[in-house]
């Protein structure tokens, strides 16, 4: 039989019933009826559904994880420096120490959104690698305020390499700054003035309360 002869294919799927009536229509109007165990339909589909391979491309420095959704994907980022230029309000803070950081976003459409921030344990990462509470005053838990900044034109992941730096380099408010975020229980602006000429080292002695979360818990979620 050739593809041309038939006019019509019909499933009947009785949910009471281990087997699906299938009925083939030709085009001189003979019927043709078949039962198939529905296991072996559902191996038959599934033997030709072609899903196209997800390609990343060439990846951006300091990716950890990536989570490729049907309409877009969640990126986990890494800093790959220790110290770069921040501001807390108008006031900038050259070669401010950083510690450990991590950025998750989700990139729609070139698009991103949804930013969190996350400090973890110095050294390589793996799953267990444990996260501290975000000292900076624009994050709380691990949502990260970026306020009305527009983040477009991402629309490959190599254009995320510089978003750890854009980033840091907006200026940080006091969105969602407590004192008890940190062992200091310093007010912001005393924070970045304590914190300008010491070590990122100083971050893991002096600084970070931990959250009783790991890198795990960041890239879920």
């Amino acid at each position: 039989m050739m593809e041309q002869d038939i006019r019509k294919a019909v499933l009947h799927l009785d949910p009471l019933k281990s087997v699906v009536k299938t009925e083939l229509i030709l085009q001189n109007g003979t019927h043709e009826v078949k039962h198939i165990p529905g296991d072996a339909l559902v191996n038959a589909l599934k033997a030709h559904i072609y899903a196209a391979p997800m390609k990343t491309g060439l990846l951006p420095p300091g990716v950890i994880a990536l989570t490729a959704y049907p309409d877009g994907w969640d990126v986990t980022l890494e800093n790959i420096i220790d110290r770069c230029t921040v501001y807390y309000h108008k006031t900038a803070y050259p070669a401010f120490p950083l510690p450990h950081l991590l950025l998750r976003c989700r990139v729609k459409n070139g698009i991103l959104s949804s930013f969190q921030m996350a400090v973890a344990d110095k050294g390589a990462l793996s799953p267990e690698s444990r996260l501290y509470r975000c000292p900076f005053p624009n994050v709380r838990d691990f949502s990260l305020c970026v306020g009305s900044n527009p983040f477009t034109g991402y629309d490959t992941l190599w254009k995320l390499r510089g978003l750890m730096h854009r980033v840091l380099s907006l200026p940080f408010r006091d969105d969602y700054y407590q004192p008890d975020s940190t062992k200091l229980k310093l007010p912001a602006r005393e924070l970045f003035e304590h914190l300008k000429d010491k070590a990122p080292s100083y971050y893991y002695s002096d600084v970070l309360l931990l959250m009783g979360k790991t890198v795990t818990d960041f890239i879920r979620g």
